[in-house]
């Protein structure tokens, strides 16, 4: 098959639309334009490389040079990597494109290839074996990076823990898309440790309102900013967003009941009404769960 002619390949996008990428996009911006000097990013999961150009484009916009490293573990999806960037015309020695799955440490791992073109949803352990590189071995060359775009699939907690000494040296800004509710729970409870500020921090699998409307969340959404790193402006103005008051009371009643009525218990059959009652309007919508399915 001959591949696609430069004309099939170019797109010219809306503006973003309010959902949760709507979080990444804001990050991707204020990191950019809060930069000094150089504008360095990291995307770890990068599929087909959306925000590496994304971000090429922002530090275009502010006159800012910059260098990008692209870390993706699916070989087909490395291929449109770099394609894409070529054909965003991101110079080669302006980015680091990885071929690699990231890990907690360096090494080589199973990992889940096939069906590049309708799925971005490959992890680490799968039958194909390929090489792993930890997030500290991807800043030993750097000094500083404005921002880490983090989407691999699972491994967010493993990779970030083993990496917490650099990431506090080095590193201003992290978003992080989570998988599961022990994932995103290790996350939050890991830069709360290393005592950083949330800038977002929205659970998966679930509804709330946001300043930007009723918004699905599929995986969770979490952004943090190192203290060490950013300047007091920068942390002064950047606000909290979370999820609602109301939608943490009814989180903390079901984790309640998950302790006092397991489930399968008659107790648990009795609440379970009123629960599903009080939770219904931080369902996702039932044709967006069905078309992007979350096991949280």
């Amino acid at each position: 098959m001959w591949p696609p002619q430069p004309q099939e390949r170019y797109a010219a996008p809306d503006h973003p639309a309010f959902d949760e990428e709507y979080f990444e996009w804001i990050d991707l911006l204020e990191a950019a334009a809060s930069a000094k000097n150089r504008f360095t990013m990291m995307e770890l999961g990068a599929g087909f490389g959306r925000w590496t150009a994304r971000a090429a484009a922002a530090a275009q916009q502010l006159g800012l040079p910059y260098f990008l490293v692209a870390v993706e573990a699916e070989p087909t999806h490395f291929e449109w990597l770099i394609q894409n960037l070529q054909d965003n015309e991101v110079k080669p020695e302006d980015c680091r494109l990885i071929h690699a799955a990231v890990t907690g440490k360096d090494g080589t791992v199973g990992f889940h290839v096939g069906d590049p073109a309708n799925d971005y949803g490959q992890s680490i352990g799968g039958s194909t074996e390929i090489q792993a590189v930890s997030l500290s071995t991807l800043l030993l060359p750097l000094n500083l990076v404005d921002l880490i775009d983090l989407d691999i699939q699972g491994a967010e907690l493993e990779v970030l823990e083993a990496a917490s000494a650099p990431l506090v040296q080095k590193v201003k800004r992290v978003h992080v898309e989570t998988h599961s509710a022990r994932v995103h729970s290790g996350v939050h409870g890991l830069f709360r440790t290393l005592g950083w500020k949330p800038h977002f921090l929205f659970s998966g699998n679930s509804a709330d309102t946001t300043p930007w409307g009723r918004i699905d969340f599929q995986g969770g959404t979490q952004s943090w900013l190192n203290p060490r790193l950013c300047s007091k402006s920068e942390l002064r103005h950047t606000r909290t967003i979370r999820n609602s008051a109301p939608w943490r009371t009814v989180d903390l009643a079901r984790r309640v009941l998950d302790h006092v009525a397991p489930a399968g218990t008659l107790l648990r059959k009795v609440h379970n009404a009123t629960l599903s009652g009080l939770g219904r309007k931080y369902r996702r919508d039932p044709e967006e769960a069905a078309r992007r399915p979350m096991g949280w």
